[in-house]
């Protein structure tokens, strides 16, 4: 069949008219989508959503893992085998400001940052004076976040106190609930599992210190946009359905994990490791919720910008750019 010029260009036409209503027509599913998660317990959103089939249509044969650290995460994005992500909320934001096209879809957790501490005479943020901390990620969310909040108390974690880094929280958590150290930043579940562990040894330890109380007294609401799922645009040009999927059941996995613990929590250690009491026991702490990046975006800057003043090599030296920021 030859095809005339104006046939031809009746399809090119058609073509492009169909791209700009958002249905490209070479859209196929995102089979066997690696799906790749942040380790704190907010992730357990996009694993119910995978798990109750949510993303069987839209990314068929999609698997889901945990990353054990920032660099791992950021290897999976660069190497193009994960496009869709919950990660602390700076990591896409860095990526775009780079040159990869990522977007944020919806904040999934609210801050689950916390100071924990054996030490009766820590009461208060500026009882850390003249302290020893254990903190984990250095230079990345959790140490920017203190800093950040150290910064506004008029405190300098180089010189008015020492912290010593491990490699990941759960170490951290180790640390503290052994007695190898007296006080720790954690994030949850970490926070939890050293309080349980700790009292099992006959050791009581305390979340002292709520950092999103701390960052509400500083910059606005008590709370912060720590975690995010996030995709490349190219997964999203490609298998538009999955961003379909994932707007259509982000907040209906949320209501379902806070209204099912129990069930949640099975879930939990099935997926990701994190036992069942704990999970439990850190639910509340945790502050899961799903909200648009675009809604959210004030607060967003204003995290953003709290951590350029500390490390801009952190976001690429400026905010992310409005198309950043999706609608749910």
């Amino acid at each position: 069949m030859i095809l005339s010029r104006r046939t031809l260009l009746e399809g090119l036409l058609a073509g492009g008219a169909a791209a700009a209503l958002g249905s490209p027509l070479l859209a196929e599913p995102a089979r066997n989508l690696d799906i790749l998660c942040a380790p704190n317990a907010a992730s357990i959103v996009l694993v119910r959503l995978l798990d109750n089939g949510g993303l069987s249509a839209a990314a068929p044969g999609a698997t889901f893992r945990l990353w054990r650290d920032t660099d791992e995460l950021r290897a999976g994005l660069v190497s193009g085998r994960s496009r869709l992500i919950t990660t602390p909320s700076h990591v896409p934001a860095n990526l775009v400001n780079r040159g990869m096209p990522m977007r944020a879809l919806a904040v999934i957790s609210m801050g689950h940052l916390s100071i924990v501490s054996a030490d009766d005479t820590v009461k208060s943020f500026a009882d850390l004076r003249g302290k020893a901390l254990v903190g984990f990620f250095r230079n990345d969310m959790p140490d920017l976040t203190f800093r950040a909040i150290a910064k506004r108390e008029g405190l300098d974690p180089d010189t008015d106190m020492t912290i010593t880094y491990v490699r990941n929280a759960m170490e951290a958590a180790q640390m503290v609930a052994s007695g190898r150290a007296q006080t720790a930043i954690l994030h949850e579940p970490s926070a939890t599992a050293a309080i349980m562990l700790a009292e099992k040894e006959g050791r009581t330890l305390r979340r002292v210190v709520s950092l999103q109380e701390m960052w509400g007294k500083h910059f606005g609401k008590p709370r912060i946009p720590m975690a995010v799922v996030a995709l490349h645009q190219d997964l999203i040009d490609e298998s538009p359905e999955i961003l379909a999927a994932l707007r259509a059941g982000l907040a209906p996995a949320k209501d379902w994990v806070l209204a099912n613990r129990q069930e949640a929590a099975k879930l939990a250690e099935a997926k990701m490791g994190i036992k069942q009491p704990v999970f439990v026991a850190s639910l509340d702490h945790f502050h899961i919720d799903v909200v648009s990046a675009k809604a959210m975006k004030p607060e967003l800057e204003t995290f953003y910008g709290a951590i350029l003043d500390l490390q801009p090599a952190a976001l690429g030296g400026k905010l992310p750019p409005d198309a950043y920021y999706l609608d749910l």
